[in-house]
Parts: structure tokens; C-alpha cells; sequence
């Protein structure tokens, strides 16, 4: 969103961004800062107002529901700071930034827009992560409650907007702007040598997971798979990132003796693009129980450098058609360990299939997924909220 918020301060707007000060995701030697209830910056030409709040990532369930509700009155209280507004443009989850957005729209009579990039709690519900009838229905009558107030509702895919469109809360206009990616940080050509070289990757077949090490990921299926595998010295399964399930996932990888997988902490944004690019295969994995269309971002990070995929994922996922309309991958069911090993070794011993995925790829995000696309949708749903 920052990325949105800095295309838009280019186009002349006034963007003020509310966030919280980093605590996770934090690439390895990244300095922590100092924090205090409040900052106020200037970053690439925005102004960011930093809160601080409770952790609610890489925390157990009961401190994570704690934590987001939190951050309500953080970002209500940044957003305070921020001084006149026209209009309000919120992600969720978590959905609680929503309740934030809704109090300031009111306070600083704003409209507010709310991107919708996972569908929870239906997310939570699906992975079991939450439970008991209570708190299902507080979280479902919030989600209704701050759908039924936005102005205008923005996802990333089609089958969000039908998920959507089927509550009966969601009165207000939908509206599909695909997530997007900067073409300019993956130039044509982009290699990862240096990284191979570094990690000793060398002649190795990388086949890289990068990003969050959650509930919903399904690593353990990516770990069966390696075991397959294990006897192809040349393949290499490079898992990236951290999150509440990576602990448990490296023990799990020493008990199994795999010597072809190996973890490393979170990368910068700057060095992500050539993490990608030293990959040979990125993986794309949700967990069988997954039932929202969730398109992972990290699918367009692996076509923006040229390089295919393989995506275990259930069939609802918008993710699937993207994959095969581009022609950048393979894609099989979620939660089964054999077919994903299969499509890796496919991947594997034709070289000449990879060369042609990932071609297909680039040429694919180029045409549907450039961010300059995305800051013309946004600008201009910005302004029609304005005139209603």
C-alpha cells in the first residue's frame, strides 16, 4: 500500500499514511526503531505517522485477537494526528483497521474506501483458527458492519467480489483493481547470482518459497514434498520468511534429516526481486481447508522476474486462472505432497518448459498487472467518492 501511497503523492494528491511501527517481517541486520505512542515522518514524499501498538503477529490466537483490537484506537489516534481529510483508502484484514477507519470517517466526516485483500474471519474459520460461536458472530457482525458503512469496496479478484456481493450487508458499490507490481524493480533479464554465490546455490535447482510461515501456508506439505525429492541432489527447497509456524517447521525438517531444505530470515524489499530472480521454481501453497479466493501476492513477484510457479492450491482460488491463463505454471490440488513433488521434478528436467513459463509470466504481468494500471483505478474511485 505504501508503494500506492507514494504513486499518488507523485500525481500531486496530499497522502498521509497511518501504519504502526515495524515489529515483524523485519529483514535480517534491519535495526528495530525506538518507539513511542507517535511519529510523524516524511518517507519517499509521504507523510507516515507511526502508532504504537500491541504485537499481534507471530503471537498465539488469544494475544493476536487482543493485539488487532488494539489497533483500533491506534490507528483511530494516528489517524486524529493526521490533520483535514477528503477521503480514507483502508486494507483488511485485519478487519479491525476497518472499525478504525469508520470512527475517523465519521470524526473527520471522510468517506472511506476499504480494500478487502483476505476475507476474514472466514479465513480464520476455515483454518480453524477461530472458534466457539461468540466470536465467530462478534467478527462476522463487524465485517458486516464496517462493509455496510464504506463508501466503495475495492478487491483483488473477481471471485472476492462475488464472496462479497453475496453478503447482504455489502450494499455499497464493489469494485475489482487487481493487485499490482513494479516492473521497474525486476528489469528484464534480472539475475540472482549474487545470492546463489552467496548461499552457495550454485548449480543447485532453486525452488523458493518467500513470505509469511503461517497457519494458512501449508509448509508442511512443501516439506512432505521435499522428502520425496530428497534423492534429487540437485534440487534445492529454499524456504524464505518468518511467522508463527517457522520454529516448528525447522524442527520438523531436522527430524527428517532433509538436507535440501533450508531456511533463511525475511529479505529487505530492495533484495527481494533478486531473491526471486536467483529462484529456478517459486511455490504458491495455501492449505487445504483454504476455501476464500485468495490470490497470493507473491504470484506476481515470480511472474514479474521471469520466473514460473507451482501452485498448491484449492480450485477456488482466483489464483488457479491466473496461473493458467498466463501459462506461467502448474497448479495442483492443495495438500497433497505427491502432486506437488511431481510438478517440481517436471519443472525440473525441462528446462526448456521454465524458459517458456516464465517468459509467459513477464509478458502477462506486464499487460495486467503494471502498477501504474492500479494507481489510475485508485485515483479515480478516490475522486468518484468525493462527487457522491
Amino acid at each position: 500500500m505504501f508503494e500506492l501511497a507514494v504513486g499518488l503523492t507523485e500525481r500531486k494528491h496530499d497522502v498521509t499514511v497511518v501504519t504502526t511501527f515495524p515489529g515483524y517481517n523485519i529483514a535480517e541486520g534491519a535495526a528495530l526503531p525506538k518507539t513511542h505512542f507517535a511519529s510523524i515522518i516524511k518517507e519517499s514524499g509521504v507523510k507516515v505517522i507511526r502508532v504504537w501498538t500491541l504485537p499481534f503477529h507471530n503471537v498465539g490466537p488469544i494475544a493476536r485477537g487482543i493485539g488487532q483490537l488494539a489497533l483500533t484506537l491506534s490507528i483511530t489516534g494516528g489517524g486524529l494526528l493526521a490533520g483535514a481529510i477528503d477521503a480514507i483508502l483502508v486494507y483488511s484484514p485485519p478487519l479491525t483497521i476497518g472499525v478504525a477507519a469508520l470512527f475517523l470517517s465519521r470524526i473527520k466526516r471522510a468517506p472511506y474506501v476499504l480494500n478487502v485483500q483476505d476475507l476474514f474471519p472466514q479465513n480464520a474459520i476455515d483454518l480453524g483458527v477461530l472458534k466457539g460461536r461468540l466470536p465467530i458472530r462478534f467478527f462476522e457482525a463487524m465485517e458486516s458492519w464496517v462493509y455496510k458503512h464504506a463508501a466503495l469496496i475495492t478487491v483483488h479478484s473477481e471471485a472476492n467480489a462475488r464472496h462479497i456481493r453475496a453478503k447482504a450487508c455489502a450494499s455499497r458499490r464493489i469494485e475489482v483493481v487487481h493487485n499490482w507490481v513494479d516492473l521497474a524493480e525486476y528489469p528484464i533479464g534480472i539475475n540472482g547470482y549474487t545470492f546463489r554465490s552467496k548461499y552457495g546455490l550454485d548449480g543447485a535447482f532453486v525452488v523458493l518459497f518467500a513470505g509469511v510461515m503461517g497457519h494458512a501456508q501449508d509448509l508442511d506439505t512443501v516439506i512432505e514434498a521435499a522428502k520425496i525429492l530428497q534423492l534429487e541432489e540437485r534440487i534445492a527447497f529454499l524456504l524464505v520468511g518468518d511467522g508463527v509456524e517457522k520454529a516448528r517447521l525447522v524442527r520438523r525438517v531436522d527430524e527428517l534429516g532433509l538436507r535440501n531444505v533450508r531456511f533463511l530470515p525475511f529479505v529487505s524489499k530492495e533484495k527481494y526481486p533478486e531473491l526471486v530472480a536467483a529462484a529456478d521454481v517459486g511455490l504458491v501453497t495455501l492449505k487445504k481447508s483454504m476455501k476464500t479466493p485468495v490470490v497470493p501476492s507473491k504470484i506476481l513477484g515470480y511472474m514479474a522476474a521471469g520466473r514460473p510457479c507451482v501452485a498448491s492450491l484449492n480450485h477456488e482460488s482466483d489464483a488457479n486462472a491466473i496461473v493458467k491463463n498466463a501459462g506461467c505454471g502448474i497448479t495442483v490440488p492443495a495438500g497433497d505432497p505427491e502432486l506437488l513433488a511431481d510438478a517440481i521434478r517436471r519443472l525440473f528436467q525441462s528446462q526448456e518448459s521454465l524458459r517458456e513459463m516464465g517468459h509467459r509470466g513477464r509478458q502477462y504481468a506486464e499487460v495486467h498487472f503494471p502498477k501504474c494500471v492500479a494507481l489510475d483505478r485508485y485515483e479515480q474511485l478516490l475522486k468518484s467518492c468525493l462527487i457522491q
